[in-house]
C-alpha cells in the first residue's frame, strides 16, 4: 500500500511537470505577425520618403493606407470566433501587452495630428515598437526580437536627433527591417522547422 501511494505521488508530480512543460511550449510565435506588420510599415516608410523627395501633395498617403488596413485587421481579429483553448497567465499578460500597444499606437497617431510634429511622433512609434518587441521577445525567448528592440530604440534616438523628416522615414524603414522583418523571418523558419520535426 505505501508503494502504491508513493507511485501515485510520483505520477502526480510527473503529470504536473508535463502540464508545466506544455504551458511553456504553448508560448510560441510563428513570426507571421512580425512579417506582416513589418512589411506594411517598411513600405509605408519608403513610400513617404519617396513622396517627400518628389514634393508630392499627400505625404502621408502610405500611412493612411496602412491605418485603414490596420483597422480592418484589428477588427477582424477582435470579432472572429475564438478557438477554445486553455489560457495561461502568460497568455493573458501578453494579450494585455497587445491591447496596451494598440492604445499607445493610436494615441501617438492622434498626437501627430493635433500636437506633436511628425519628426518626434515617428520616434515615439519606434519607442513603443521596441517596448513590445522586448516583452514579446522575452516571452518567446527570441534573441532576434530583443536585438530588434534595441535597434528600434536606437532608431528613435536617431529620429529625435535628426531634423529632416525625409531621413526619418529611411531610419524608420531600416529599424523595422532589422527589428520586425528579419526577426519575423527567423521565427517563421524556426516555427516551420519545429513543426516539420513534430510531423516526422
Amino acid at each position: 500500500m505505501p508503494n502504491d501511494q508513493s507511485l501515485t505521488k510520483e505520477k502526480s508530480l510527473e503529470i504536473i511537470q508535463q502540464m508545466i512543460n506544455q504551458a511553456k511550449s504553448n508560448i510560441t510565435d510563428n513570426g507571421l505577425g512580425w512579417l506582416l506588420w513589418g512589411t506594411m510599415i517598411f513600405l509605408a516608410s519608403l513610400l513617404t520618403w519617396f513622396f517627400v523627395y518628389t514634393d508630392a501633395d499627400n505625404l502621408f498617403l502610405g500611412w493612411n493606407i496602412f491605418g485603414i488596413i490596420t483597422i480592418v485587421l484589428l477588427s477582424y481579429e477582435f470579432f472572429k470566433p475564438k478557438k477554445k483553448k486553455v489560457r495561461t497567465y502568460v497568455d493573458d499578460l501578453l494579450r494585455l501587452v497587445d491591447i496596451g500597444f494598440t492604445i499607445c499606437l493610436f494615441t501617438v497617431i492622434f498626437s501627430i495630428n493635433v500636437a506633436v510634429n511628425p519628426n518626434a511622433g515617428f520616434g515615439f512609434f519606434l519607442m513603443i515598437f521596441a517596448f513590445q518587441m522586448l516583452l514579446k521577445g522575452g516571452a518567446v525567448k527570441s534573441r532576434s526580437l530583443m536585438i530588434g528592440a534595441a535597434v528600434n530604440w536606437a532608431g528613435a534616438i536617431a529620429m529625435f536627433i535628426n531634423k529632416d523628416f525625409k531621413y526619418d522615414m529611411l531610419i524608420m524603414a531600416t529599424a523595422v527591417l532589422i527589428g520586425y522583418i528579419i526577426p519575423g523571418l527567423l521565427l517563421w523558419l524556426e516555427y516551420r522547422k519545429l513543426n516539420n520535426g513534430l510531423e516526422n
